[in-house]
């Protein structure tokens, strides 16, 4: 399984952070060396002072040495709140004068100048001094040893003083780098959002200006790839309406040649080979309107076209011009109902799919039926309506209805499956959705709904 790549913010952040962290441990390390080697030179000399303490009770008897220290004075020495203090006195033989017999002692490390030395007396861990002591009558040797209880505390005292204020620089630290990461990339973000927010159609360059020199030289390609797509656009519309006209014109030269073959009786008495052949002229043309239409929708042919103010109530009157004569012919009563609503979008796309939509209801409603066009608004949405009681649409196809070239089986007329598939990519570029329902009685409603935008929505009355 591929791992996520990481973000630029998190790149920079770790590539911060962990010298930070690693600078902060490091010094950790050594602060707690420094505080430890503090802690030992302050009670060390309190050892030493032991030590001085107890050779000054040294005392010569028959001339031999010995150590006079009342039980009084031995309490002194081994007094400590926090600590156990041990020692031991051994002559230049290593004989036990005073003290702890079984204190551990190196009399081989016994020197003028004081030795001091970690160890352990009863599996405790104990920081001792040894020192040899010359007198008239021999040296001796003077052991002391306490625990480590206070040197521990005193190091961690130490510790904490010196670490807590490294610490607080590094914590200032990362927050300045974190902050100074997110503005630094406020920019990479703006253009993200920017980016982000176009539709699929919005192909202008986006300004560099502003922008940080590192991604500019990016923004300049991307800007020349718009261009491009610009440009392909642009020829693809020039392809679709030379297309159009390519073949539109054979096609009606092709009628008028039929007319004139009909007019001239050369169909005879076989009127129904006449109209077979008109039927299929005219859904090759329909075909291809509905092919050129449907080209026209996909995003590479609309990149270059804005969204500008339409008039949904305009439209809806604009179509009675259209399909008047067709409902008359087949005697079905075409009505609109006008109700002001405007839309953001592209004029001849809307047109197009009311079109389709008129078209359809007019192809599969019975003579004498009603259709009835209709847009109007509410706090909501903006609804461009097409109703009408024909046969409709039962509920388990109204999802396959939308798919490119797909019929209901048994559907009369010559339709060619692609006008609800046009009219679901227009609204889907308008940001509408297709509602599919069934009114009172039979038949069916198709509403293309509009949501407004925040701006264009009115609050309820006495809000």
């Amino acid at each position: 399984m591929k791992s996520a790549t990481m973000s630029l913010r998190q790149r920079l952040l770790l590539a911060l952070a962990v010298p930070l962290l690693l600078t902060f441990a490091i010094s950790a390390v050594l602060d707690y060396r420094l505080a430890r080697e503090t802690a030992d030179a302050a009670f060390d000399q309190s050892l030493m002072d032991a030590v001085l303490d107890i050779a000054s009770h040294i005392q010569t008897e028959n001339a031999a040495l010995t150590l006079v220290l009342s039980a009084e004075a031995e309490a002194m020495v081994r007094s400590n709140v926090s600590d156990s203090i041990y020692f031991a006195v051994h002559d230049k033989q290593g004989r036990l004068l005073a003290g702890d017999g079984d204190l551990p002692t190196n009399i081989g490390l016994a020197a003028a100048q004081p030795y001091f030395l970690d160890s352990l007396y009863h599996d405790k861990p104990v920081r001792a001094v040894i020192h040899r002591i010359d007198s008239p009558y021999g040296n001796i040797t003077v052991t002391v040893a306490e625990t480590l209880n206070k040197r521990n505390h005193a190091s961690r005292r130490i510790m904490t003083a010196m670490i807590l204020p490294n610490l607080a620089v590094i914590l200032a630290t990362l927050l300045a780098v974190y902050f100074g990461v997110r503005r630094g990339l406020a920019p990479l973000e703006h253009v993200e959002s920017e980016i982000a927010s176009r539709s699929p159609r919005d192909l202008r360059e986006i300004d560099a200006a502003a922008t940080p020199r590192e991604i500019q030289p990016l923004l300049a390609r991307l800007n020349e790839l718009f261009g491009l797509l610009r440009e392909a656009a642009a020829s693809q519309q020039r392809f679709l309406a030379d297309a159009a006209h390519q073949l539109r014109t054979p096609l009606a030269g092709l009628q008028t040649q039929i007319d004139l073959a009909a007019g001239e009786g050369r169909f005879g008495p076989d009127t129904e080979r006449l109209q077979r052949i008109n039927e299929a002229t005219g859904r090759i043309g329909h075909l291809i309107g509905q092919l050129l239409t449907y080209a026209r929708t996909e995003p590479a042919t609309y990149l270059n076209q804005s969204f500008e103010p339409v008039a949904l109530h305009d439209l809806v009157e604009q179509s009675a011009s259209i399909f008047l004569d067709q409902a008359l012919s087949k005697e079905i009563d075409l009505g609109f109902e006008a109700g002001p609503a405007t839309v953001q979008g592209i004029h001849w796309m809307l047109r197009e799919a009311l079109a389709n939509l008129i078209d359809n209801a007019l192809r599969y409603t019975l003579p004498g039926g009603i259709v009835t066009v209709g847009s109007y608004m509410n706090a909501e949405a903006c609804f461009l309506t097409v109703e009408d009681n024909g046969p409709g649409i039962v509920a388990k196809e109204r999802q396959a209805v939308f798919e490119r070239f797909y019929r209901i089986p048994g559907s009369p007329g010559n339709g060619c499956g692609l006008g609800l598939a046009i009219v679901r990519e227009i609204a889907t570029l308008h940001g509408a959705h297709i509602r599919l329902e069934e009114p009172a009685g039979s038949g069916l409603r198709v509403a293309l709904v509009f949501p407004l935008a925040p701006a264009q929505k009115v609050p309820p009355h006495g809000q």
